[in-house]
């Protein structure tokens, strides 16, 4: 079978409003079904699904589509994900050509796998509370943690060899199925439980499902900190994020603005307990691409806390780029040395982290900060070194202003010349005479249009146009005449007023007067439409974002003060967001 058909006969076998209504609370309206809507917050239902089109549309939000769109938007999984959830419950057999390795189980098989992890965890969570779980208890309250984190995370404990082993048993399961997940080892004729003596973290992925385990030692001990599950046919490392489960949820709540990526269990554990709830962790591993691409289902932004250890600088510079290009912004909080996150906050305090959050350095700012570290730049050799390392770096970047800018600043660092950085780079020298002329001219050319855009956007405001936004204009213009004018409208609109250039005039200075006939008298023949205004509002707010980054990284050269490096890169990104939905 052809994907296309399969595609075709899995939609045609699936009832979206069946699906839809596990999550929404469908009432018949007419020939179609409507619902608050399950991706925002509303109180009037504006969701709506056409059962004969077996599509959805929210107008209030905006999303739409078919039940593979929704199952993915809602459950915040990639499109393969979904197919393959909607095509066991269709009972359609996957083509071979998706990509994926097939399962060597089948579906029933695998949902008692799920059903055995299940019932694992909750037998070690319920072995906390024996007596001889009391060091498990102890270690919990050294670390602070309340009962409603150890809830919330599943914690347990695994009591001996033969406790786990002797319980599923007794619910049905055999050795060969414990083995099978990972819960079991062979001894000659003997089955033990690989985690025994050991605190037990559940491992759950975004269904929420038991995958795996991972167990820490209490005592002293040759063996290993940390164990975790093998790879099994449920649960691969690779493709997990620890907590994503609770993501999930936050997710469901409203948008998440950042994720803060641990290294650890216990890291995220604490991070949790103090107020700090999107944090999650890779699994010990380095990241993975697999794993970046479920971040990205939940957020756009990824701050990365790692140990202020020489090993966790090493993990993070590794993990950094693969985020970056599964499409992640990231930032990276420098943690003083040897202290994970939960160090910080208990020597130091909450707020005390949550200002390294604020002060996290981007990407590459933090990789030049950790060559720098190298380096002795008074020494020349090592100068040059770092110099062409930097290089190396900063030509990474995908943006050619911010390579100019980190080129620029090198340069005020080491004294190099703009135009060896440049070369070095192998980029085009500049020859600064020729290109100050070019610049002039293309200055007055831009600033006539911008002149034109600005008397355009104002009109229309002025006269009331239907496609006008007036938040479009609290961003635009912070202060000045334009500022003066959206007032004035606002007020007088408020009031009820309509002759809102009799007001104008009362309001504006008399040595503004000479401004408003233009916008006015505005000829508005082939203009007068949306996406004209939207056109014009994207260039204005270009060309804003343009000037504070310029003067943001300007202010960052003569101060060194990182913060304004921050928001200048900020505004960058999302210059580049505008660009992509035809800001150009």
């Amino acid at each position: 079978m052809e994907f296309r058909e399969f595609y075709s006969r899995l939609l045609e076998r699936t009832d979206i409003v069946k699906l839809i209504s596990r999550y929404a609370t469908l009432k018949r309206m007419g020939n179609s079904y409507k619902a608050c809507c399950p991706f925002h917050n509303e109180k009037t239902p504006s969701f709506t699904v056409d059962p004969i089109k077996q599509l959805y549309h929210c107008f209030g939000c905006g999303k739409g589509g078919n039940a593979i769109t929704f199952l993915t938007e809602i459950e915040s999984i990639d499109k393969f994900d979904a197919i393959k959830i909607l095509a066991d419950e269709a009972n359609l057999e996957l083509p071979e050509f998706t990509g994926k390795r097939k399962p060597t189980i089948n579906k029933e098989q695998r949902l008692r796998y799920y059903d055995l992890m299940r019932d694992a965890a909750r037998r070690y969570n319920e072995n906390l509370k024996l007596p001889v779980s009391a060091k498990a208890r102890e270690y919990i309250q050294k670390r602070n943690l309340p009962p409603n984190i150890v809830t919330r995370f599943g914690l347990g404990y695994s009591i001996d060899y033969d406790d786990m082993p002797n319980f599923l048993r007794s619910k049905g399961y055999t050795n060969e199925e414990m083995k099978a997940v990972g819960l079991l080892a062979q001894k000659g004729n003997n089955y033990y439980d690989v985690f025994h003596g050991r605190l037990i973290f559940p491992i759950i992925n975004n269904f929420g499902q038991v995958v795996a385990f991972g167990g820490r030692i209490l005592e002293k001990s040759d063996l290993a900190k940390y164990r975790n599950s093998s790879q099994t046919e449920i649960f691969d490392k690779s493709r997990t994020v620890y907590a994503l489960n609770l993501l999930k949820k936050k997710k469901q709540q409203g948008n998440i603005d950042h994720v803060i990526m641990c290294e650890g269990y216990m890291d995220v554990i604490a991070l949790h307990k103090s107020g700090f709830d999107t944090a999650v962790a890779s699994m010990g591993t380095a990241l993975t691409p697999q794993q970046a691409k479920q971040i990205k289902n939940y957020t756009d932004k990824v701050i990365i806390s790692y140990d202020g250890d020489g090993a966790g600088q090493k993990a993070t510079v590794r993990g950094l780029d693969i985020l970056r290009e599964n499409g992640l912004t990231v930032k990276v909080i420098t943690l003083p040395d040897g202290l994970d996150p939960d160090d910080v906050i208990n020597k130091y305090g909450v707020q005390a982290y949550d200002k390294l959050l604020k002060e996290a350095l981007p990407l590459t700012e933090y990789k030049l900060r950790l060559l720098r570290n190298k380096y002795n730049l008074s020494d020349r050799d090592e100068k040059t070194t770092y110099t062409t390392e930097a290089i190396r770096v900063i030509k990474s970047l995908d943006s050619l202003v911010e390579i100019e800018e980190y080129l620029t600043s090198l340069s005020s660092e080491t004294g190099y010349d703009i135009n060896v950085l440049r070369k070095q780079a192998e980029l085009p020298v500049v020859d600064k005479k020729a290109f100050n002329e070019t610049k002039k001219d293309d200055t007055a050319t831009e600033k006539t249009e911008t002149d034109k855009t600005v008397t355009y956007v104002l009109s229309a405001l002025v006269n009331g146009k239907p496609y006008v936004k007036p938040s479009d204009y609290e961003e635009l213009f912070d202060n000045g005449f334009e500022k003066l004018i959206i007032d004035s409208v606002s007020e007088s609109r408020l009031k009820g007023i309509k002759d809102v250039g009799a007001m104008l005039y009362s309001d504006l200075p008399d040595e503004m007067h000479n401004f408003l006939p233009p916008i006015f008298e505005f000829n508005f023949d082939g203009y007068d439409n949306r996406e004209v205004y939207e056109a014009c509002v994207n260039r204005l707010m270009r060309e804003k974002w343009e000037r504070e980054s310029t003067e943001l990284a300007r202010r960052y050269d003569e101060t060194k003060d990182t913060s304004l490096l921050i928001r200048s890169n900020e505004l960058k990104r999302k210059l580049r967001k505008l660009r992509e939905y035809g800001g150009k």
